[in-house]
């Protein structure tokens, strides 16, 4: 059972990146995603890897696919059975997975569970940093109606960017053109791709020339990011970090170095590795980094 004052649990995704030791100190749960091979489903974190999915997806065609409906009821039971009453739900944003919608039917069939499920508009370590800077605020006792409130506000301010070493998995997916792939490939373009903060929608807010530069410009924009925000907003503001890397572990540490430098008085660095299911998407060798800005004026 829960803390007498606790009775909120979060409830994210594979997608997350979250590393292993927040869902043991914090009320997290983690639902899989599925990701399919011909006739096999595979879930994400469960039955495959993503060094299964970098391994064989050159000559594999991966497709990536909506949590087994027996997976959500067996975390919603779990969750249920451990006490809570009351959850956030954090999954992967709509506009590239219809997982809420699937938790708002769920919900909708549970007695004696609150739950609200939220667009992200994010993935990977956002949804991270979401999930677990709500779950510290749930640790803390702040109740639900209050919860909902901060979660809306913890969307908005959660940015996070990522470069592809290659756009060769976007364009297998049908995200991009073949023209486009190509053309990326052979000028060196790395993109840097987000979320758009009106409807989830991927953009790309910069590009660089050669995988050198995508360390620089993360950084940097990050700091601008910070700039920018503590001057509307007139004072010093309050921020957590993230970091993520797909299969380049050397490449993450030095990023994540150059980030805590640049940027010091961060609360939480969170630093995750990508999941499955991204990878089917995005390939190895991604780099990604973001900021959240902490304005509730609650302690973490």
């Amino acid at each position: 059972m829960p803390d007498t004052k606790q009775t909120v649990a979060v409830l994210t995704d594979s997608n997350c990146d979250l590393p292993q030791e927040y869902f043991k100190k914090y009320p997290i749960f983690r639902l899989p995603l599925g990701i399919s091979c011909g006739e096999t489903l595979y879930r994400d974190g469960v039955d495959i890897t993503v060094e299964d999915v970098y391994a064989r997806q050159k000559n594999t065609d991966f497709k990536t696919s909506l949590p087994r409906v027996e997976d959500i009821d067996a975390v919603l039971d779990a969750i249920q059975n451990a006490g809570y009453r009351q959850i956030i739900a954090l999954p992967l944003a709509e506009v590239l997975s219809g997982t809420a919608n699937l938790l708002r039917l769920a919900a909708a069939e549970r007695d004696g569970l609150e739950m609200a499920v939220y667009d992200t508009k994010s993935s990977s370590v956002g949804v991270g940093i979401l999930a677990l800077q709500t779950a510290q605020y749930a640790a803390r006792g702040v109740p639900f109606h209050v919860l909902t409130k901060l979660t809306e506000q913890l969307i908005a301010d959660t940015y996070v960017f990522f470069s592809l070493d290659t756009l060769e998995y976007l364009q297998r997916g049908g995200r991009i053109g073949r023209v486009t792939a190509i053309a990326g490939a052979l000028l060196n373009i790395k993109p840097i791709l987000s979320f758009a903060k009106e409807d989830g929608v991927i953009y790309t807010p910069g590009k660089v020339r050669g995988r050198k530069a995508v360390e620089p410009w993360l950084v940097e924009h990050l700091v601008t990011m910070l700039a920018k925000e503590e001057k509307a907003a007139g004072a010093r503001l309050r921020y957590n970090l993230v970091v993520c890397d797909g299969g380049v572990p050397q490449e993450g540490a030095a990023l994540e170095a150059a980030v805590k430098k640049a940027l010091p008085d961060h609360e939480n660095l969170l630093h995750g590795q990508l999941d499955a299911t991204l990878a089917v998407h995005l390939g190895p060798r991604l780099l990604g980094a973001g900021i959240q800005f902490l304005r509730s004026g609650l302690p973490g």
